[in-house]
């Protein structure tokens, strides 16, 4: 770019062999079209659905998961001589169809948010006026070559990048790829090489917009080598980042595999050398089938279907998701990087103070002002001497005279009917050596002259000033009091724009001399008030905001303190200083920075770079095609939908359709909510699972036979645990986790959930352990005989176990049977203990049901409080799986004939079995209900000397901060009074 800066026009035509008054001609327009390739930005690579299916097929968790379906098919047939039997696939099935509808949730939500982004996509300006064989024709904007000469006019976007030849008044809105929000205005003549773009004063940038004036152009470079072009290649040579729960899965997953293959080999070792060893193959398959039930089959299901709901929700709050992984990103988010045009700002110039009899106003105190002769004729000056155009939707022009024409439409002037009525019968143009414009218009069959320009020109121009509807003499006390308040209100970061005026008999005259001042407009880009409140939330959730932006540093920390992100020059950085820094010295300085001003695309992606490095979670909120490039490398990308570039929506993980930055918070709130019920759902599994395979290994390494079988363990996993934890993300938001700071750093999904989970596992272990020896305690002498005289009278078994002493070994009880007779087959061994499985069973499959709705992991320590949040879908899940179990275990034929528990007689039979165990199946949840309410008291009521300590310097600190704000507040009023007087 730098070659096309400083050379003249001349020597560009040259080089480029274009003629600038006749344009190409067709021969060179092929050559050049062959040479350079068509003007097209390069298109992002899209992934067909059967890949993106695969891919979510085969992520590491589900291949453990099939891994453990193969298994749990394999490992029954090692104990039954490899007979394969039909209920030996269930497990199988059951886990391979979870896989499967993961896989589909993930390929919906990822083809959904691709279409829904593809109907966001604005509309493409595929036209553009060139000069060609002398001629000067209208062409498609992608059949545009290097040397092509270019007309542009206002409301028209710029085709490709061009040198400016001729400008007349040229304004061009180049927010898009600066982030300034003011349109610059340029012009043909060479300037001095520079690196930085908003200083590029003679060159067009693609798909930038026109606002005011005329040019022509020559185009010096198409498609991919221009600015924007460069920035959507580098973002499509981009890999993309694992998202931070697509890391922290894949490290669970690790743990998992490893946890449940040491646990298998653990339990075959222990159950080898304590029981028979004859019966390894038996003992091998209940090592295979306790490993496999420490995998959490429904962990992938669970994660899947807690991100769709949450997504679903992110639509209606109008945030599109293309990943669903990216909600629980914004919910690790500690950093958010934002644009400040069109992000915190409104992206339109807005009036907002008036300097009339010398003083300074309010904008929207005139809104209802007593119309006088002094604010309509300030109103005919900001309406007539004006070339902007509003008619419907469309608005064409300079957005400062935009503005001019927004504030006289709601003061009550018209813009039409005033142009209209007073028309236009001379002007001068404004250009930048007056930086003036003025109109005549005839009103009431009187030449009236208005002119604007930059208050210190225009000052010079005015013999008069009108104050309090008099006109007089201008004296040096007013201009130079003018002109202070024109200064105080440009370190505020106001454009000031003065206006006066007089009425003259012919046109001849001298327009711009002997002029009455009437008064100024200072306006700026406002912030939204939406912004200001989401800036607070931000703060309070523990999220820090960075604005970046292309504007001047003054601009950027005016902006910044509205928001309440900055207060002095200190928190803000500009382009110049970060060039000077390597990225080591950007590392030291970086947290201390709140605002970034004058920066180029390259600044934007060093910044977000650099507080990744320093172990934040980062997100780059952004509408421009400026901000593509941090946009992808920061860890979440958040486009805006409507300004929103296609380039920015491309880049982006997350798209805000209403480019509301308060969503992106809401955005937030879900994430984390999300993570925490992803956490509370693992949590439930894993000490379901560990209390069930520690209980289950105990007692097998006591008694050496397995308290449960397959069938029992298969009905825990796939009917209780995952009716249960599927229900666990379908929950209402938690408000407290918007209370506390986010954690920085690694934080994995272990991280919070031991002292839950080791809750569980402790009270569901003992009652488990409980619960069988409870059960194995109806097994007496006459029912310990009556079960060994039908096995020993069964015609396949009398010639074999004829010397079977039934008597003597049913006195000596089941637990001796069970240790010290390994001729007795484990057949026998497990119908033996048929009261005791029930009762396990009944224990392990019930309890789950109730404690379930009382795992806490919210921010319990943000208040007094207590904030119990219901989640309905879980309570009606814990009905349904406790009327499964009722199923179960009183439906005849189901209870003892598929899952080896006690016939339905059996209970009525032992009618206070049932009670016991209902007291053991409520008894965890009474446990944890009782360590919470013990901490939570101890917590808030009887804390320790060094949280106490913490506390009241905390106290003490808001205390003081609350006293410096008041006095800060107090200056500030105590110096308007001063100024007004």
């Amino acid at each position: 770019m730098d070659d096309y800066l400083s050379k003249s026009i001349k020597d560009i035509a040259n080089n480029l062999n274009s003629d600038i008054k006749k344009g190409l001609n067709d021969i060179q327009v092929e050559n050049n079209l062959t040479k350079y390739g068509k003007n097209e930005l390069p298109q992002g690579k899209v992934t067909p659905w059967y890949l993106v299916f695969l891919h979510s097929l085969f992520e590491p968790i589900q291949i453990i998961l099939m891994v453990a379906a193969i298994i749990s098919v394999v490992a029954p047939l090692i104990g039954t001589t490899w007979k394969v039997n039909l209920e030996d696939f269930i497990d199988f099935i059951v886990i391979f169809m979870i896989v499967i509808i993961d896989a589909i949730l993930e390929t919906f939500q990822t083809l959904k948010a691709r279409k829904s982004m593809d109907a966001l996509k604005s509309l493409s300006k595929p036209k553009a006026i060139v000069i060609r064989n002398g001629n000067q024709q209208e062409v498609e904007a992608s059949s545009l070559v290097v040397g092509d000469i270019v007309v542009l006019e206002a409301g028209k976007y710029i085709p490709a990048e061009i040198r400016i030849i001729e400008a007349n008044g040229l304004m061009i809105d180049e927010s898009i790829l600066t982030g300034e929000s003011v349109p610059v205005e340029k012009t043909s003549k060479e300037i001095i090489s520079t690196s930085i773009l908003a200083e590029m004063k003679n060159i067009g940038f693609m798909s930038t917009f026109t606002t005011a004036g005329r040019a022509i152009g020559i185009v010096i470079k198409v498609g991919v080598d221009t600015e924007i072009g460069k920035i959507a290649t580098s973002i499509n040579e981009n890999d993309e980042e694992a998202t931070p729960l697509e890391k922290k899965l894949g490290f669970f997953t690790m743990i998992i595999a490893l946890l449940s293959f040491s646990l298998g080999v653990i339990i075959f070792i222990a159950l080898f050398f304590s029981g028979d060893r004859t019966a390894w193959s038996n003992y091998l398959m209940v090592a295979i089938t306790l490993a496999i039930g420490v995998i959490p089959e429904c962990l992938a299901a669970i994660i899947s279907v807690t991100l769709s709901l949450s997504a679903r929700r992110m639509a209606d709050e109008n945030v599109i998701v293309k990943k669903l992984k990216a909600v629980e990103t914004l919910g690790s988010v500690n950093v958010i990087c934002t644009d400040k045009t069109g992000t915190l700002t409104q992206n339109k110039m807005t009036v907002t103070k008036l300097v009339m009899d010398n003083k300074i106003s309010e904008a929207k105190d005139y809104l209802k002002h007593k119309k006088d002769r002094h604010l309509d004729l300030f109103l005919k000056a900001l309406v007539l001497c004006n070339d902007s155009v509003t008619e419907g939707d469309e608005r064409i022009g300079d957005p400062t005279e935009l503005a001019l024409v927004d504030f006289a439409e709601v003061t009550g002037l018209d813009e039409q009917k005033a142009r209209e009525l007073y028309s236009r019968v001379n002007e001068l143009p404004f250009d930048s050596e007056r930086k003036m414009m003025t109109t005549v218009n005839n009103i009431d069959d009187k030449y009236n002259v208005f002119t604007k320009g930059a208050i210190d020109q225009l000052i010079k121009c005015c013999s008069k000033i009108m104050i309090d509807n008099v006109i007089r003499d201008i004296t040096e006390e007013d201009k130079v009091e003018l002109l202070n308040i024109a200064k105080k209100l440009s370190r505020d970061a106001l454009r000031v724009l003065a206006f006066a005026y007089k009425t003259i008999d012919n046109q001849n005259e001298d327009l711009e001399s002997d002029l009455t001042l009437l008064g100024a407009v200072a306006m700026i880009d406002p912030v939204r008030e939406s912004a200001v409140s989401a800036v607070r939330q931000a703060k309070q959730a523990g999220v820090r905001v960075v604005m970046i932006t292309g504007d001047h540093a003054v601009t950027a920390l005016a902006i910044a303190r509205d928001l309440e992100l900055a207060q002095d020059e200190t928190e803000v950085m500009s382009s110049e200083k970060l060039n000077e820094m390597d990225d080591e010295q950007l590392f030291d300085i970086i947290e201390q920075i709140r605002v970034f001003a004058r920066v180029n695309p390259e600044h934007k992606v060093r910044i977000v770079n650099a507080l990744q490095k320093r172990g934040n979670i980062t997100s780059m909120t952004g509408d421009g095609v400026n901000d593509a490039p941090s946009l992808a490398k920061a860890d979440i990308g958040v486009a805006m939908g409507i300004t929103g570039t296609d380039v920015a929506k491309q880049a982006a993980d997350v798209i805000l359709i209403d480019d509301n930055f308060e969503t992106i918070i809401k955005g937030v709130n879900e994430g984390r909510n999300v993570y925490a019920k992803i956490k509370r759902a693992i949590t439930f599994i894993l000490g379901v699972n560990l209390a069930n395979v520690l209980s289950i290994f105990i007692l097998s390494t006591i008694n050496t036979v397995s308290p449960l079988e397959a069938t029992n363990i298969l009905w825990m996993n796939l009917i209780v645990e995952s009716c249960i934890a599927l229900a666990v993300g379908m929950g209402n938001n938690d408000p407290s986790l918007m209370k506390v700071k986010p954690i920085k750093g690694k934080n994995s999904l272990f991280k919070g959930i031991w002292f839950s989970m080791m809750k569980i596992i402790f009270f569901l272990t003992i009652c488990s352990i409980a619960a069988f020896y409870f059960g194995m305690s109806f097994v007496d002498e006459n029912h310990l005989k009556k079960i060994l005289d039908t096995f020993k009278n069964d015609p396949d078994n009398i010639a074999k176990y004829a010397d079977l002493d039934t008597a003597t070994l049913a006195k000596e009880g089941w637990f001796q049977v069970y240790r010290n007779h390994p001729e007795i087959p484990m057949g026998l061994k497990i119908e033996i203990g048929d009261y005791g499985r029930t009762s396990i069973f009944m224990t392990i499959t019930c309890a789950p049901c109730l404690f379930a709705n009382f795992i806490k992991l919210s921010q319990w320590q943000t208040s007094k409080k207590i904030n119990f949040v219901t989640n309905k879908p879980l309570i009606i899940a814990s009905f349904i799986a406790a009327a499964l179990n009722a199923i179960a275990l009183f439906v005849p034929g189901i209870n003892n004939n598929i899952l080896n528990l006690l016939n339905t007689q059996e209970y009525f039979d032992h009618w206070y079995m049932l009670p016991v165990i209902f007291g053991l199946v409520i008894l965890p949840t009474v446990g944890i209900l009782l360590v919470d309410g013990v901490v939570f008291v101890s917590y808030h009521y009887f804390p320790d000397p060094w949280r106490r300590n913490q506390k009241i310097v905390k106290e003490f600190i808001e205390v003081d901060k609350a006293i410096a704000a008041a006095e800060k507040e107090k200056a500030k009023l105590k110096k308007q009074k001063q100024q007004q007087k």
